[in-house]
């Protein structure tokens, strides 16, 4: 096939891209054959380039994306050949990468040559990075896992970087690869350790194979390379087969280049995820059948999300320690402003989302203020509907659109970056305990400056407050609550998610780390333990700026006259010593509640504060606070004995 005619074939939109085009309402026009000049400084970068994804098929036709390094991890192993549309590459190839695995003659090929596609990134940087295609039309092997590869490039155009994670890489040429499962044909679940790592990623290089309908020898196979990141964990794995891989689609440029392919592929739809760890050096490939969902049927998949790819696993492999480029010490991931929150699949909504309606919604009925940036909201469902049962410890997931204006789609927004894609929803920590199906139910929240949501809110309670307080004056009300809440204040419940919550008995020798308002996490437990009137014995450590404003919630979530096998020892450790000082009225004796014990202490929680904690290898241990404080928790507590290894933690950043 000749240069003039891949031009003709490829100078037109996929028919999938024109698909979501038109579902989208956007359109774009705009190809070319060559690799335009301001495009040969990368992907053709000999400078620039630590690695370089691409991707090819297989002899069974699936998609794989391999990493292409240089021998000792430093850029300069690819160069641009005198003609406009050819990239030479000198690179390694690690034990259980795909393309190294594959002989030139297993390749998918289409007039001789081997469709094959990739990325010019600099992770190092947020510059627009380049997507080409074309064909592999030489790969010779030229020493043990070392390979020359010349690709014909046939189109090439700029993408948005909004998304991308910053990494200050640096080269790491010892490396040991070592492959660390290998199933070339899986039939069933990813390994547990597979999956852990899925979730741990921020970046994933996409694959993605196209055939168009009524193949013939003038059609071309297309292959697709790409990047997405977020926010760890924004990829999700189906905990019910352990096989199914979800990708949620963010709005970008709007070109669809990749996700189109998928879109309009007769018979069976394929594409590949390859993830990086950029501390360990271990790399996973997956490919499989894919498909990608838009509006209602993303929806039901993902709450919230209204395009997303789904993967089902056909075939992966783990090489451990085998990236031969690496974080620089001490340096640290510098995320996407625009990256949105992460959101769970619908299984993993455990157990109430089952049992609410897509209608269901709650009404605002009261508003507690604790302070000038924390309060107490409650909740009510309809009369007509018969409750829902919350875990002590889930999050309710709420639709707050009623609060606020639409979003408008914009590629960027420099003032108010983090509102681009805001969709309204919320998850926020149940605070009430319930240990019966409810109606109702109380959601502490603190006030996030520049918050869109809680701002809002907080515009109500101090609203209420306000007039609260004047009808105390005139009617002597000393009540806490303000129910004077206009009904029309509603929002959509999704449903509770979360698994950190309150163990089954007999795990009832419990060790609470609390960081700022992650105390709310333990609130409902302590609530949950009080009128279940259950024997446990839990040590709470507290770590805040505002004491005399959380222990009245935790004194409260305990009530005065717990269960007498309930035994509670509260650690609360504050930066603010004269806080601290007032906080010595609420020891247990003043206070007279059988079985607390209350503990003030000036400053930060220490490692050898673990030492006075009794039987700590035998507690069930809960961490909830900023990532920060629950890594310095969990790292101190694997000093004193505790049984890290299956500490709960959950990350609070709402």
């Amino acid at each position: 096939m000749t240069e003039d005619d891949l031009l003709t074939n490829i100078k037109s939109w996929k028919a999938g891209e024109l698909v979501l085009h038109h579902k989208l309402s956007v359109a774009w026009r705009g190809l070319t054959a060559y690799a335009p000049a301001e495009h040969h400084v990368f992907p053709c970068s000999t400078s620039n380039l630590p690695f370089l994804p691409i991707t090819t098929l297989d002899a069974r036709g699936r998609p794989w994306t391999s990493i292409l390094t240089g021998a000792d991890g430093k850029p300069g192993f690819t160069t641009h050949s005198s003609c406009k549309t050819e990239l030479e590459i000198m690179a390694r190839l690690w034990e259980g990468d795909p393309l190294r695995g594959l002989s030139p003659d297993l390749l998918i090929k289409r007039d001789g040559e081997t469709p094959v596609s990739g990325i010019g990134i600099e992770l190092g940087s947020r510059k627009s990075y380049r997507k080409f295609a074309g064909a592999l039309v030489e790969l010779t092997r030229v020493g043990e896992g070392v390979v020359k590869l010349r690709l014909r490039v046939n189109q090439a155009f700029r993408r948005c970087p909004k998304y991308m994670t910053i990494r200050d890489l640096v080269p790491h040429a010892s490396t040991q690869p070592n492959i660390s499962y290998n199933e070339s044909d899986l039939r069933g679940p990813l390994p547990e350790e597979v999956n852990a790592f899925i979730h741990s990623a921020d970046t994933v290089f996409l694959g993605a194979s196209y055939v168009p309908d009524g193949d013939s020898p003038q059609a071309p196979l297309y292959v697709e390379t790409n990047i997405r990141s977020g926010r760890p964990g924004f990829i999700r794995v189906s905990p019910s087969d352990g096989c199914t891989i979800v990708l949620p689609d963010f709005s970008g440029n709007r070109l669809i280049t990749s996700l189109g392919n998928n879109e309009a592929m007769s018979g069976i739809l394929l594409a590949s995820l390859t993830i990086l760890s950029f501390t360990t050096g271990n790399v996973l490939y997956v490919t499989g059948n894919a498909k990608r969902l838009t509006g209602s049927d993303a929806r039901t998949i993902m709450p919230r999300q209204n395009a997303l790819t789904v993967l089902e696993a056909t075939g992966a492999v783990l090489v451990r320690d085998a990236l031969p480029v690496r974080e620089r010490i001490g340096s640290a991931p510098v995320r996407s402003i625009y990256s949105p929150p992460v959101k769970l699949l619908t299984e993993e909504f455990k157990p109430s989302l089952s049992q609410l309606k897509d209608s269901a919604s709650v009404r605002l009925v009261g508003v507690r203020v604790h302070s000038v940036d924390l309060a107490t909201f409650e909740w009510e469902l309809p009369v007509e509907h018969e409750g829902v049962f919350i875990q002590p410890g889930q999050a309710a997931v709420l639709d707050l659109a009623p609060f606020s204006d639409a979003p408008e789609y914009a590629q960027l927004a420099l003032e108010l970056p983090r509102a681009l894609h805001d969709d309204r929803m919320r998850t926020w920590t149940v605070s009430s305990a319930h240990t019966s199906p409810t109606r109702s139910f109380e959601l502490t929240i603190r006030h996030k400056p520049g918050g869109l949501m809680s701002g809002a809110l907080f515009l109500i309670a101090q609203h209420q407050q306000q007039q609260h307080q004047q009808r105390r004056k005139s009617t002597c009300d000393d009540g806490d609550w303000d129910t004077d809440i206009c009904g029309s204040l509603r929002a959509g419940l999704i449903g509770f998610a979360g698994a950190f919550v309150l163990p089954p008995p007999p795990s009832r020798r419990l060790l609470w780390a609390s960081g700022g308002v992650g105390v709310t996490r333990f609130l409902a437990m302590l609530g949950a333990l009080s009128r279940a009137r259950e024997a446990a014995d839990v040590v709470l450590v507290m770590s805040t700026r505002d004491p005399e404003v959380l222990f009245p919630l935790v004194h409260a979530a305990l009530g005065t006259t717990p269960p007498p096998g309930l035994h509670v020892r509260l650690d609360i450790f504050t930066t603010r010593s004269m806080q601290a000082q007032e906080l010595m009225k609420y020891t247990a004796e003043e206070m007279d509640i059988p079985g607390l014990r209350v503990c003030v202490y000036s400053g930060r929680i220490t490692a050898g504060h673990w030492a006075t904690v009794p039987q700590i290898e035998e507690r069930e241990v809960f961490v909830c606070g900023p990532g920060t404080f629950e890594d310095a928790m969990i790292e101190s507590l694997r000093g004193a004995g505790a049984k890290v290894g299956i500490v709960h933690r959950e990350v609070f950043e709402l």
